[in-house]
């Protein structure tokens, strides 16, 4: 496939700990997980959401991220000599709290920012388009899935305007615990607006390996892969890692579609 020649497998740049609140292990136990699976680099990149009403937190209180940049720079200043460790968020857009996040990402100085979209307002409550709790599905089919996403795509495009970022993050994974549900032409014509937007703002495009572990290949699709080399946008490769045991995971297939 065209578009994995020449990428870059020696980092893994997207990583989450459970200062998130729906992950596992210490900061420290992701790093030594790098070094043994023989990475280079390694970037945390925790969630930030404001604005969100929702039952369960996913997301960094401020005194986390500020626990979070302290044991970073702790660990960046140990492991010097065996990996270059970056300190990143991954900001979920709200059309409701540009303010509020644009604040948020200056607090601290991120070394990188990804960005995604995670809740739905559906006019009375937020939804986690990602969520695989029963409820949360239910009510997304319940609240029309093609509109969801047409919200999501523009979303995304109007993002990219107004917020700070160096990459899109799993970029066709809303919805994606509703594996019936399709892309019609309007959501094609999106993804492709918002490609040519990454292109003009030299915004990367992540490859996120937790599609293997969901769907039996990265997100997004290949053909949303190929138009992206076609428009010469930027790869970066991240697990998703929500435990230790998940950096680098699914970097071997990876490098089995590149031969």
């Amino acid at each position: 496939m065209t578009w994995l020649s020449g990428l870059d497998l020696s980092g893994d740049h997207h990583i989450h700990t459970r200062l998130c609140n729906h992950a596992r292990g210490e900061m420290e136990e992701y790093v030594l997980a790098a070094l043994e699976f023989g990475l280079q680099e390694m970037t945390f990149l925790e969630h930030l959401e404001c604005g969100i009403v929702y039952a369960h937190r996913t997301w960094l209180t401020p005194k986390l991220f500020r626990e979070y940049f302290c044991e970073g720079q702790r660990l960046q200043k140990r492991y010097n000599d065996q990996i270059r460790i970056r300190l990143g968020v991954e900001v979920g857009y709200n059309p409701a709290a540009i303010t509020q996040l644009r604040a948020g990402l200056a607090v601290f100085p991120f070394d990188h920012i990804g960005l995604s979209y995670h809740f739905f307002f559906d006019g009375h409550r937020h939804l986690n388009m990602v969520s695989s709790r029963t409820e949360q599905i239910q009510a997304l089919l319940n609240a029309d899935p093609e509109q969801i996403l047409t919200d999501y795509f523009k979303g995304l495009i109007q993002a990219c305007s107004e917020l700070p970022c160096d990459k899109i993050c799993h970029l066709d994974a809303a919805l994606r615990h509703l594996p019936d549900i399709s892309f019609t032409p309007r959501h094609r014509e999106l993804i492709e607006q918002l490609l040519r937007l990454m292109q003009h703002n030299n915004i990367a495009l992540e490859i996120n390996t937790s599609g293997i572990r969901k769907r039996d290949f990265p997100y997004p699709a290949a053909d949303i892969l190929s138009r992206a080399a076609e428009l010469g946008l930027r790869f970066t490769v991240g697990s998703d890692a929500h435990s230790p045991a998940h950096v680098g995971s699914g970097f071997d297939q990876l490098q089995q579609l590149c031969s």
